[in-house]
């Protein structure tokens, strides 16, 4: 219950009141709430949970309307057969006290959790109480202890027209010529759904349907597969549902497998960020990262420990899971498998909307020159006029590491790095030139994406266009 202080108020007679079941609930009162919130282009939550920092706030009705602001609801699943000949009474001003306090802590939380996310907030906050089984001439014959502890225009019942509801809730609050955003409001209530903020969206966006019927999709005991293309925010969606999963789940302990040490660092990075933006404590001990020891090397069960309950694996393409997810050791354990996965028949939820999409420029040079030559020129353009802007290079294979590190180094007068296998944020960092083969950048992203003698046909090549957020450059020596 949102509003406590009705548990401490009795009937003076020795009457129980009990909820109502499923099938006596009223479904036109259900749908007329619906109908009244949509129609003045607000948003109706029920049963919805307030998550900020350790506090998990359940919230029977939440209710936004753009020029007014929100408004806190309690369900009251009275019959008016329940409530003949009773009355009801404060039980003792102790207990006045008591549901006073932990009205305004509710409040209070929610009003936190909105200025905590925003910064600054001004949203008005109104309270209303619900009759989904109550019409308003039965709660007018009920004894006039009910009318003095409960007012009326704070009461919607199942009679209600669409009109009589919209006509109640503009009535408790104040016309705002600015409507509130809903973005910002309800967005920040609900921050651990959000993408995270961008410089063309600080306060983040929305996820889109796709997205957000994966984030909704039950965990069983079995597998839950995210198909996309690459760029296609899988793994974003893959972290909100992780938090999710901890956020719902007090007893989840939950495995991520990923094919390198730095694409679970991204994660992991990614997660805390998400949780210090929603304002939502996250229990890393829950957590445990796992990657073997070079690409497409086979997970062993054994690995794991005892007690988790839930296994994420990010971009399976680069995983021997085969043996792995046939053990006897995940059998009954609830598992998530993302990867750039086109078939619908495989992949249960396919992301085909692009999240990030790359303003691609290709530029061709012949062999005359050099692809080395060739991007040492386009390297010192680069970097004059964006010095610092991130720059990968992804070269076809590992041999040509060393030689075009040590020819950058020389030419550009500093210090490239290497990606490896091994390589991980928690020792070193990424410098503003990073070389690497295609295996190896999954879960990066740079600004800027040179691409060295790279077969299109290779499967891992849209994984390598996939890197920039803003502009690709393709360097190909023509050998004929």
């Amino acid at each position: 219950m949102l509003f406590s202080f009705l548990s401490y108020f009795f009937p003076s007679e020795n009457k129980k009141y009990t909820n109502v079941s499923a099938q006596e609930k009223n479904p036109n009162s259900q749908k007329v709430l619906e109908d009244a919130i949509f129609g003045t282009h607000g948003v109706l939550l029920q049963d919805f949970t307030l998550f900020h920092r350790t506090t998990a706030l359940s919230i029977d009705l939440l209710i936004f309307l753009p020029h007014y602001g929100l408004y806190l609801g309690e369900k009251i699943a009275w019959k008016r057969s329940e409530l003949k000949g009773a009355s009801i009474e404060r039980s003792s001003q102790k207990n006045k006290k008591i549901s006073t306090s932990n009205l305004e802590s509710t409040q209070k939380i929610l009003q936190q959790k909105l200025e905590d996310v925003l910064s600054f907030d001004s949203t008005q906050i109104e309270r209303f109480f619900w009759m989904e089984h109550l019409s308003e001439a039965e709660f007018d014959g009920l004894d006039s202890s009910f009318h003095k502890l409960l007012p009326k225009k704070r009461l919607l019942f199942s009679d209600d027209s669409i009109q009589n509801i919209q006509d109640k809730l503009t009535s408790l609050g104040t016309y705002q010529e600015t409507p509130y955003s809903k973005l910002k409001v309800i967005g920040s209530l609900s921050a651990h759904t959000l993408l995270l903020p961008t410089t063309a969206e600080p306060f983040g966006a929305f996820l889109n349907k796709e997205q957000q019927t994966f984030l909704d999709a039950p965990l069983t005991q079995s597998t839950l597969i995210l198909g996309g293309e690459y760029a296609s925010g899988r793994s974003t969606v893959i972290v909100r549902k992780i938090l999710q999963i901890l956020l719902n789940n007090s007893y989840a302990k939950i495995i991520i497998i990923t094919p390198t040490l730095l694409n679970g660092e991204t994660l992991r990075q990614e997660l805390i960020m998400l949780a210090d933006f929603a304002v939502v404590y996250l229990d890393s001990s829950r957590l445990q990262f796992l990657s073997p020891s070079k690409l497409y090397s086979s997970i062993h069960p054994d690995m794991l420990p005892s007690d988790f309950s839930h296994i994420v694996c990010d971009d399976i393409q680069l995983l021997d899971m085969t043996s792995f997810l046939t053990s006897t050791n995940v059998k009954g354990k609830s598992i998530i498998l993302s990867g750039p996965i086109r078939d619908e028949d495989t992949a249960h939820y396919i992301l085909k909307q692009p999240y990030r999409k790359p303003n691609i420029h290709s530029i061709h040079f012949s062999h005359t020159k050099g692809a080395l030559y060739a991007l040492l020129s386009g390297l010192r353009n680069h970097l004059e006029l964006l010095s610092s802007s991130p720059v990968m290079i992804i070269l076809p294979n590992e041999t040509l590491l060393d030689e075009y590190k040590n020819a950058i180094d020389e030419y550009l007068h500093l210090e490239s790095r290497i990606l490896k296998t091994s390589f991980s944020l928690q020792y070193k960092s990424l410098e503003s030139i990073t070389l690497s083969t295609l295996e190896l950048i999954s879960a990066l992203s740079v600004s800027h994406c040179y691409l060295i003698n790279l077969d299109p046909n290779h499967p891992l090549y849209p994984l390598a266009l996939s890197r920039a957020s803003e502009s690709v450059t393709i360097i190909s020596e023509d050998l004929h």
